[in-house]
């Protein structure tokens, strides 16, 4: 038994991101002050040159004065059920069979990723497997019950990834080795790089050219059709063909296609 690590956005879930769905939901819903706007692309601007993810995983200032219950709220209005990749839940079934523990490790807003655990949760039990999902999240400061627009502590990208799972599995006293990482981004390399077994998932350019560089494997994970009218939620999107395949690179210059069998062996 090890620890498998998953980042959601374009690994578990399709994009866009599920914050930036939860945004536009706001935003339809004229929840967000309107000097939350302004505050935002101040705050965007002050970060100056800053790749525009990586500047956006730490300006929250659009949800300054917005109620912390809100996503509460809006899941008792419609159904709030992520859409996963067949193929990202076919592969966490498979590391929870082994008795593997699973850990979701992303940029986005704790409460967003608490839905998506308890969905996960449900799609394994579903398929026999009961097991209960940690999250490694970005935490937002609360105040008189409204969030603050702060992120407390550090946003959960980049080098923070790395550090988080390294804790958690220094506090569990396991071998990162005989650990696997999933991730889609270019930031996510160094989640990737801490494991032994590494997986870039529908991988952003940079991320691919650093995969076929260090021969990590690389598999292409799509959508299928939702599965019926009640799956329909908040945070939807329009399903595609299912499909998934593999790629191993040892370079640059070579690519060996693995079936989607061979990839859960």
């Amino acid at each position: 038994m090890s620890i498998a690590f998953f980042d959601i956005d374009g690994t578990l879930l399709p994009h866009p991101s599920l914050e930036r769905r939860f945004f536009w939901n706001l935003f339809r819903a004229g929840k967000i002050p309107v000097g939350n706007y302004f505050r935002w692309a101040a705050e965007m601007f002050r970060h100056g040159g800053a790749e525009f993810s990586v500047a956006a995983q730490c300006n929250k200032t659009y949800l300054r004065g917005v109620s912390s219950g809100v996503i509460s709220e809006m899941s008792r209005e419609t159904r709030w059920v992520p859409e996963f990749f067949p193929a990202a839940l076919q592969r966490v079934w498979w590391h929870a069979l082994h008795g593997d523990t699973i850990v979701l490790v992303t940029g986005t807003l704790a409460p967003l990723a608490e839905i998506v655990k308890s969905a996960l949760e449900r799609e394994l039990l579903l398929r026999g497997v009961e097991t209960r999902i940690s999250i490694i999240a970005t935490q937002l400061t609360i105040q008189a019950g409204c969030w603050t627009g702060r992120v407390s502590g550090s946003p959960m990208f980049g080098e923070a990834k790395a550090a988080a799972i390294r804790g958690f599995a220094q506090a569990r006293a396991d071998s990162l080795q005989e650990c696997a990482a999933y991730g889609d981004h270019l930031l996510d390399q160094f989640m990737l790089e801490a494991v032994g077994n590494r997986f870039a998932v529908n991988p952003t350019f940079g991320l691919r050219r650093a995969a076929l560089r260090k021969g990590w494997l690389v598999a292409i994970w799509t959508s299928c059709p939702r599965r019926t009218p009640g799956a329909r939620h908040a945070l939807e999107w329009k399903g595609k063909q299912c499909n998934e395949y593999a790629r191993t690179a040892r370079s640059p210059a070579r690519e060996h296609l693995i079936s989607s069998a061979d990839q859960f062996k």
